[in-house]
């Protein structure tokens, strides 16, 4: 057996990681360990030292990367299957090179996921795809949809992006939600505390930030009001045990739930544990995401929120937005992020290098935390499996330019032009098992 670097990749069918620090489950640390994969499966692991392998069988010196299971992304954006700017195919390509194996996507779709026929589910080149579906027909919070319907058809839960500002509908839907539950066919109901009339057509949080860079402000209010309803309301209902809180982005959101008697699953949107107003200049791209980008307090706040446990998944909230449209003015530039192999990587290097933050803890709220959220069961990585990553945490690579529009898809891509360290450089669900540089 002749050793060989990370880079070239080896063809061969039996690589031996050696030395490969080993994620496997949720209440257990990283270990150390020898790792054979055959094809894209893992065929055994030992102690370092401990694997006896064949002549043909390649070693790859892999003290520096880290092997886990496949993330998870409970909630991101597809508006057409079919679509140019993102279409299932490009999706499922782009989750794979950010190392994730499924991705649960929102209502927000044309056609409006709030019918049965509208929901997308099954698997796209490896990547399971899961749909949620609409609380509300259309999403405008007039009227509740045919719940039983989209649950029995499939979906993976129930989701609304602004918090349906009618008490009374919200009511009725988390006391179907609760009865549901009790019968054994309860899902999971996301819903985000934002009201986009309070917004007021604001792109981020008021503070100095926005006011020294001339943005339109929205007030931290659009959030912590809804928070309240959505609280208080849940209290009233006896057996809720489904809601989920989505896209948390406010310090005093954070403090609302920590004064909060019942925990509950809360995600949180990963650029928030990122970026803040401090970061950005007048001309970058990446100030319109859904919720509004907050201040460096905000991000402190969720940061800490995610060390103890009160945040409990990062959803990606991949959303493709096209060139013409991400060259509008910030105010008329629709909201989002799109991509996922920058994801890993800045968190990692933010959290864990940062924060020092244990990196089963980041696991759990890239992978298992999102499973919880979406109320499937944890999944362990094991003998046998194809849903594992490598990531290689100091990698460098380039994210192109505005310039390099050919095979890239949307216009609105994270840190474009920057060189960014840490990438995924394998999936078992990939089927050469190594993924290449972009």
């Amino acid at each position: 057996m002749v050793p060989i670097g990370v880079e070239p990749l080896p063809a061969a069918a039996q690589v031996l990681l050696q030395g490969v620090q080993v994620v496997t489950a949720p209440d257990q640390g990283p270990q150390r360990r020898d790792v054979l994969l055959d094809g894209c499966q893992i065929r055994d692991w030992s102690a370092t030292g401990g694997l006896a392998t064949g002549e043909a069988t390649v070693v790859v010196p892999a003290t520096d990367l880290w092997l886990g299971p496949s993330l998870v992304d409970p909630y991101s954006h597809l508006e057409e299957a079919n679509g140019l700017v993102d279409n299932l195919p490009s999706l499922a390509q782009e989750a794979l090179r950010g190392g994730y194996g499924t991705v649960a996507l929102s209502p927000q779709a044309k056609p409006w996921r709030d019918q049965p026929q509208a929901l997308l589910r099954g698997s796209n080149h490896g990547v399971e795809l899961l749909s949620w579906g609409s609380f509300t027909a259309g999403g405008a919070g007039q009227d509740l949809s045919d719940h039983g319907a989209l649950l029995a058809a499939g979906a993976v839960g129930l989701a609304e992006e602004s918090c349906c500002s009618d008490p009374q509908l919200l009511l009725r839907g988390l006391q179907w939600q609760a009865d549901a539950h009790r019968c054994g066919r309860g899902r999971p109901l996301a819903m985000a505390p934002r009201d986009s009339r309070l917004q007021a057509g604001g792109v981020v949080r008021e503070g100095a930030d926005a006011l020294r860079l001339g943005l339109a402000m929205d007030p931290v209010a659009s959030e912590l009001l809804p928070l309240q309803l959505l609280l208080q309301t849940a209290q009233l209902v006896e057996g809720n045990r489904q809601l989920r809180l989505l896209n948390l982005s406010t310090a005093a959101a954070v403090a609302c739930l920590q004064q909060h008697q019942h925990p509950m699953a809360t995600a949180v949107h990963w650029w928030h544990l990122v970026e803040d107003t401090s970061g950005l200049d007048q001309l970058s791209g990446n100030w319109r995401v859904q919720p509004s980008l907050g201040c460096p307090e905000d991000r402190q706040a969720l940061q800490n929120a995610a060390r103890q446990g009160l945040i409990t998944a990062i959803a990606v909230n991949h959303r493709a937005i096209s060139h013409p449209d991400q060259l509008l003015p910030v105010d008329q530039r629709p909201a989002g992020l799109m991509g996922y192999a920058h994801v890993l990587p800045l968190l990692w290097k933010e959290l864990v290098d940062g924060l020092n933050l244990p990196v089963e803890r980041l696991w759990w709220l890239l992978c298992w935390g999102g499973q919880q959220f979406l109320g499937q069961p944890l999944e362990t990585l094991q003998l046998g499996s194809r849903r594992w990553l490598l990531f290689s945490p100091h990698d460098p690579w380039f994210m192109p330019g505005p310039g390099a529009t050919t095979t890239w898809g949307g216009g609105n891509r994270p840190r474009r032009g920057q060189l960014i360290e840490g990438r995924v450089v394998a999936s078992g669900l990939v089927s050469n098992r190594w993924l290449p540089k972009l």
